[in-house]
């Protein structure tokens, strides 16, 4: 890059997962000659200026978003080691695909197998309408790993009565016993 003021921007903030992949790739691209900014969330002026880009370009993203402030060509989240260098090298990036409508939101309960096929029947739905999407998932697939999250939730809340009920027979154990 030519001794210009830079306008790539790398917005990220701290303990965000994705922004720990992207950092040593544009630490590696500015000890390389580039010149991407690292602008930190937490700080307000840098957190009004991501604000303000995206409004220009109608870009819609957390962290980490890298930016060409003058062009709109961005990167939404982690995308990989060569795409960044490709945003870098100044290539267009193309948006992923976005679905045509939100995905059918979970049942409350796993256990009503009633709600279960409706949702089944939802998510299929809108999985056949959204196959320009890569990588979506079978129903029977995310459902399990659905259903294997509700197991442990549940597993937890039961958990939690059983350690308040024993926390309040010591309680009156003690109180029995005069133990303060």
């Amino acid at each position: 890059m030519k001794k210009k003021e830079s306008t790539l921007y790398y917005f990220y903030s701290v303990g965000c997962a994705f922004c720990k992949q992207v950092e040593p790739v544009v630490d590696k691209l500015n000890s390389n000659s580039y010149n991407i900014i690292k602008l930190d969330l937490s700080d307000k002026n840098n957190e009004l200026l991501k604000k303000e880009i995206q409004e220009k370009f109608n870009i819609k993203c957390g962290t980490p978003l890298l930016v060409d402030s003058k062009t709109g060509n961005s990167i939404c989240g982690w995308r990989g080691k060569e795409m960044i260098q490709k945003w870098a090298d100044g290539e267009e990036i193309l948006k992923p695909p976005t679905p045509k409508s939100p995905p059918p939101p979970l049942p409350q309960n796993w256990d009503d197998e009633k709600l279960v096929d409706e949702w089944k029947q939802s998510y299929g739905k809108w999985k056949d309408e959204n196959t320009h999407i890569p990588n979506l998932q079978p129903v029977d697939a995310v459902m399990g790993r659905l259903k294997e999250q509700w197991e442990v939730g549940k597993k937890q809340e039961n958990l939690n009565i059983r350690v308040t009920s024993i926390e309040q027979k010591l309680d009156r154990l003690m109180n029995h016993l005069g133990v303060k």
